[in-house]
């Protein structure tokens, strides 16, 4: 498949201001060392709890934040080293859909000049052309034409999320992160939701980067996982490798926690013991090894290499889980 976007050793520290006297701060490392590819075409899932540098991670790949170090290609472009202008033509082709749909709208601005936006900002057409431009775009997220001249407020939860996504692909891009899109919803609005998101891909030959902590959710839509855990990411392959032959033990303890209908295929349990360390002082060596069910001496003092055990499926682990 071809590479869409290439990941290289991205990381992202936040600075923590310290008080008068007070020694420096360690900074928050929300995401440390992250490399991977989305191809063309296809879902990448991350996953992980919150607070593992999920969102930021999205965020830092369309340069809505600033990464401290690495390298992010898209279409063969490194968007790092681009100046303002040319960052501002890449954009159309890389958008976001944010969690909160409320949050994420202006309550002041009527519905066709909130799809309208990015066709006005990036000056693609005269004002009659936008107009139709956003009649089409209302009918593509199964919304009314008759509902342009209300506000946000005036519409559901799920009707607003179909609002952001109309936004999203006003400019018709190929890349769209979607964070967190559909865990503000409810459980019957947000299939509604991810159906939509998998017709518009087949549509128009869209790439999603699906930033979620819903594993069912992830299940249902991805072609390939990515989980992290303090800024890193500790495995990453096809959809079914990772539920069905989890090599990670933290893969492994998150999807113990999945729900399960059929009582035959519920996982055993896996109850993970203390809190997440703070991203701003990490454990040392493999950063899973203060609550690793299966942790060996070597796991505290040596970094594992993120790896490649059988062809697609990566891990970070010194002694990755045998899955018969």
């Amino acid at each position: 498949m071809e590479t869409l976007l290439r990941v290289e050793n991205l990381t992202k520290f936040f600075p923590v201001k310290r008080k008068l006297f007070q020694k420096p701060a360690n900074p928050v490392k929300a995401v440390n060392g992250l490399t991977f590819d989305i191809y063309d075409g296809e879902t990448l899932a991350l996953v992980g709890e919150s607070g593992c540098g999920k969102s930021t991670t999205g965020r830092t790949l369309l340069r809505l934040l600033e990464p401290t170090s690495g390298k992010v290609t898209f279409q063969g472009r490194d968007i790092f080293t681009l100046s303002k202008e040319q960052m501002r033509q890449v954009r159309k082709h890389m958008q976001i859909i944010f969690q909160d749909p409320f949050g994420s709208l202006n309550p002041r601005l009527k519905i066709k000049d909130i799809i309208a936006e990015p066709l006005t900002a990036h000056k693609t057409g005269s004002h009659e052309q936008n107009k139709q431009r956003v009649k089409e775009l209302m009918e593509v997220v199964g919304l009314n034409e008759e509902q342009m001249d209300r506000y946000p407020h005036e519409f559901s939860g799920g009707q607003r999320q179909r609002i952001s996504i109309a936004r999203a692909l006003a400019l018709n891009p190929k890349l769209i992160v979607c964070d967190e899109a559909v865990s503000a919803l409810d459980v019957s609005i947000q299939s509604q939701v991810l159906n939509l998101l998998q017709e518009l891909q087949r549509r128009f030959g869209l790439t999603y980067l699906f930033i979620s902590h819903n594993l069912s959710v992830v299940h249902h839509i991805a072609d390939r996982v990515g989980v992290m855990y303090l800024g890193k990411l500790v495995e990453l392959g096809r959809v079914d490798t990772i539920y069905n032959k989890p090599a990670h033990p933290y893969t492994q303890s998150l999807l113990s926690a999945i729900p399960e209908v059929n009582p035959e295929r519920q996982r055993e349990r896996i109850i993970l013991q203390g809190d997440v360390p703070s991203p701003a002082n990490p454990p040392s060596g493999c950063h899973f090894h203060t609550r690793c069910p299966y942790v060996q001496p070597t796991c505290s003092s040596k970094v594992p290499e993120f790896r490649e055990i059988e062809p697609g499926h990566w891990t970070a682990c010194h002694f990755p889980l045998q899955n018969d």
